[in-house]
């Protein structure tokens, strides 16, 4: 009998040891990275948010405590492709001094010279133009930023983009060209049509 109860406290003792030495690997082990690379993304997520709300502030403090200027979200989108795109003159600057790739594309390839110039940012455009990336580049679907520029009626940039060299002879993957897409926009009446008077009768 005392011997079947000292055993039984042998067990216990013994289970009672591992599953102290298991919490103690774990605490000591697994912890600390998941703790690193959660902070890092937390970081990347600020700064993206920052550059979408042309927060200079922040988006240079991020970037000088060592948050990755090239950093993205699950579409793509860089810090300077999301300040372009939402007409943040000044974070786009700041973000190209700190090194921002400006010729580098979200997942379909549009480029932040592509969003400023489907957007109409004559001033972000001239800055992206002074980056050494091909004025022609194309996305996933060979549209140019030339071509964005011309089918939404972006006169000032598509002017500044074929001062550029941008051709508006080049065809995306479905054969179209910058004046092609020029062509597809839709006139705006000079005047707004007057609504149809309705008769006393018909009332």
């Amino acid at each position: 009998m005392v011997r079947k109860l000292l055993l039984g406290a042998i067990a216990v003792l013994v289970v009672t040891i591992v599953v102290l030495a298991a919490s103690f690997l774990s605490l000591r082990s697994a912890p600390a990275p998941q703790g690193r690379m959660l902070a890092t993304s937390e970081a990347e997520r600020y700064l993206l948010e920052a550059a979408r709300a042309g927060d200079v502030e922040i988006v240079t403090g991020l970037i000088k405590a060592g948050t990755p200027v090239e950093a993205r979200d699950a579409r793509g989108f860089s810090p300077l492709i999301l300040a372009a795109y939402h007409g943040h003159t000044d974070t786009v600057r700041a973000l190209l001094d700190a090194g921002a790739d400006a010729c580098a594309g979200d997942n379909r390839g549009n480029t932040a010279l592509m969003g400023a110039a489907f957007k109409g940012y004559a001033d972000i455009v001239a800055l992206l133009n002074q980056q050494k990336c091909a004025v022609d580049q194309t996305n996933r679907f060979g549209q140019t930023a030339l071509m964005f520029a011309s089918l939404f009626g972006r006169k000032e940039v598509v002017e500044q983009l074929r001062k550029q060299g941008a051709s508006p002879e080049v065809r995306d993957a479905s054969g179209r060209s910058a004046n092609d897409w020029a062509a597809t926009q839709e006139p705006v009446a000079p005047v707004a049509p007057a609504p149809a008077q309705t008769s006393a009768s018909a009332r």
